[in-house]
């Protein structure tokens, strides 16, 4: 738990590109400051101390066609960070569970939303989107994922993919029926298997790690992550002192090797005396966060 007189920090940026094959730009990201309420979904930049409600990270990439995609991204993002800034302030008594809970029940409530808009609405029809959130609460640093948009955690040399793909060629190589070079050029490997807006219920995955000083979260949408490989995503880290650096190198990479999709990255870089530093060789673990029996949050407003 952080020390109220150590602080930990967060500089964070995110940068969105629509790559050079689709019209539109079907992803969205944000970062907001839960204790504060600020948010930035528009620009790219958000540094602040983390209050004591945690901080938030959210990528989606939408899926339906004409402008149906970028619409179902955007009410995801904006759906769940405002969910979980609303509980949070109604929550009195607030713990890594709670704060979890939270989490999940925004991004299920977010799915009904998305679905309801798609049938009542023609042009909206068939809409969907993946979404991956970063969540920190204290010195945890919790990852929700639906669908392919992907999370790492970079350390001192090591990267770990801190979410598990959820598309049908990962199932397959999971399986070992497919090997990972025959998933890069697999025909549906753009087949996911989850995605808010497509079912009634989802099943959110939540894993978690401890966070250490100087730790990355990298956020990424599949245009970035099927174009630039894990271990050059660390090396860009490595590379750039700052999130913004970065994050324009990687994007400037994957339009490069062709940029047939739309192209969204979040870089989050972690210090403070409130963290710890890493140990000797000291890489960060997926773990699946195993959660309690909970109550069940409602949409404010609801009949």
């Amino acid at each position: 738990m952080t020390h109220p007189n150590k602080p930990v920090v967060v500089a964070a940026f995110a940068q969105s590109d629509v790559g050079l094959v689709r019209q539109n730009n079907e992803d969205s990201f944000l970062i907001a400051d839960l204790t504060t309420g600020v948010a930035t979904p528009d620009s790219a930049a958000l540094n602040h101390v983390i209050g004591e409600r945690g901080s938030l990270f959210l990528v989606a990439d939408g899926m339906g066609g004409a402008e149906a995609g970028e619409v179902a991204s955007r009410m995801g993002v904006e759906f769940v960070a405002q969910q979980v800034f609303d509980q949070l302030r109604r929550t009195s008594s607030l713990d890594r569970q709670a704060f979890v809970n939270i989490l999940k029940q925004a991004i299920e409530d977010a799915n009904l939303v998305i679905l309801q808009e798609s049938l009542k609405n023609t042009n909206r029809k068939g809409m969907g989107t993946t979404l991956t959130a970063a969540a920190v609460y204290n010195t945890d640093v919790f990852f929700a994922q639906l669908g392919d948009s992907r999370a790492y955690l970079v350390r001192d040399g090591f990267i770990t993919q801190m979410t598990q793909d959820q598309s049908l060629v990962a199932q397959l190589v999971a399986s070992g029926a497919l090997s990972p070079e025959g998933a890069k050029g697999h025909p549906q490997r753009n087949v996911i298997l989850q995605a808010l807006g497509v079912r009634n219920q989802v099943d959110v995955v939540i894993s978690f790690a401890d966070l250490r000083r100087g730790d990355r979260a990298v956020l990424c949408s599949d245009g970035l992550s099927t174009k630039v490989e894990a271990k050059e995503v660390k090396d860009f880290l490595e590379r750039c002192s700052e999130p913004k650096e970065a994050c324009e190198g990687m994007v400037a990479l994957a339009r490069e090797r062709g940029g047939e999709d739309n192209i969204t990255v979040i870089v989050a870089r972690f210090d403070g005396e409130g963290l710890p530093w890493p140990g000797p060789e000291e890489a960060p673990v997926y773990s699946r966060f195993q959660e309690e029996s909970r109550r069940r949050f409602w949409l404010w407003g609801s009949k």
